[in-house]
């Protein structure tokens, strides 16, 4: 059997350190579309749609990463992503469960039924998410 290359992939967001470690291949949502990267791949710089990252550790079980875009920079033997917002499937749950307590204590959410929140927190991402893109708000 043939000894499987490893490339270090480092994630990081705003908030700090998401996961590091030793990885056969990762899969990864850039902005022209999903690519992979496995050892010894052609450098490259480029930005990252929304999306998950899919991870096949050296070891262990593969996983996801949510990323909520940013950048992917690719050498030989190393991949770092920046994103402003990366969630580990394992942590999922828990910052969904975080973001609904924070959405329940704040004063606005008070004055808006479940459905009119969401509808109006939809439609300022949106708008933010076309802002950062370079385009006009419908």
């Amino acid at each position: 059997m043939s000894d499987v290359q490893a490339l270090t992939l480092e994630v990081v967001s705003l908030a700090g350190p998401i996961w590091s470690g030793e990885i056969r291949e990762v899969d990864l949502p850039g902005s022209a579309g999903r690519f992979g990267v496995l050892a010894r791949h052609t450098p490259l710089l480029t930005t990252l749609r929304e999306g998950m990252l899919r991870v096949a550790p050296l070891q262990g079980e593969p996983m996801e990463i949510y990323v909520s875009g940013g950048f992917v920079e690719v050498q030989p033997d190393k991949v770092t992503v920046m994103a402003d917002l990366a969630v580990r499937d394992a942590d999922w749950e828990h910052a969904q469960a975080e973001a609904a307590r924070e959405r329940a204590a704040a004063g606005m959410a008070q004055a808006f039924t479940d459905e009119d929140y969401m509808a109006l927190h939809l439609e300022l991402i949106h708008r933010y998410s076309l802002q950062l893109r370079g385009r006009p708000p419908r």
